[in-house]
């Protein structure tokens, strides 16, 4: 579930730009590699681990959707629903014949930094979906690579650039000025996506290689 571009990516703009960026990939790394640590373990070109894979992916994913719009996201992103992927990970779980149920969250609404912190776990794990995309279409499983919606959403063959205009906002938007809530943020979505994703992996008695 990769979350950064390398270097090669360029930056998004001079100076300054780069600080809220950088605090996040910096507070969070060890999250992040925890995370890959544990999906790495699911063979996405398999219908049962590509299965679960989603269930894990869409519990987190669609309570933490519903949690930012009761925080009222589309204020801070407005275009929000381009951006919003419950409705692509439920069709491809319909088309494996399965559904899910979302983590049930105790927390009330995020503060707005909170938001671009949560947002910016959500938008950058775009990045990840291009390398699950290929393993999932070199699946010899029809079922598999028809079930594709989820990780296809917003990637740039279909002219987006998503998660470069996320940056530039994170960069310049004046919700996102205090570090501690926008770190506080990005954290709690790492941690319901490791909690999901642990679970799945016991559930199908993965054995997740030790972290470096």
């Amino acid at each position: 579930m990769q979350i950064e571009e390398s270097p090669a990516g360029g930056p998004v703009t001079a100076g300054r730009k780069l600080n809220r960026r950088n605090s996040l990939r910096g507070a969070t790394d060890h999250l992040h590699r925890d995370l890959d640590r544990i999906a790495a373990g699911f063979n996405l070109a398999d219908v049962t681990h590509y299965r679960r894979f989603l269930q894990a992916n869409a519990a987190t994913l669609i309570a933490i959707e519903q949690l930012l719009e009761n925080a009222s996201v589309e204020q801070l992103l407005p275009d929000w629903p381009q951006r919003s992927r419950r409705a692509a990970i439920l069709a491809d779980l319909h088309n494996l014949h399965s559904d899910v149920q979302p983590l049930a969250l105790r927390r009330t609404a995020p503060t707005p930094s909170e938001v671009f912190g949560i947002l910016y776990v959500l938008e950058g794990s775009r990045l990840g979906a291009r390398v699950q995309l290929d393993q999932v279409q070199a699946s010899h499983d029809e079922n598999v690579r028809n079930a594709s919606t989820y990780l296809r959403h917003g990637q740039p063959g279909e002219g987006s650039s998503l998660w470069r205009s996320f940056l530039e906002l994170l960069e310049t938007h004046e919700a996102a000025d205090d570090q501690t809530q926008t770190v506080s943020g990005a954290v709690y979505a790492f941690t319901m996506f490791i909690r999901a994703f642990s679970q799945a992996a016991n559930d199908l008695q993965l054995r997740t290689a030790p972290a470096a």
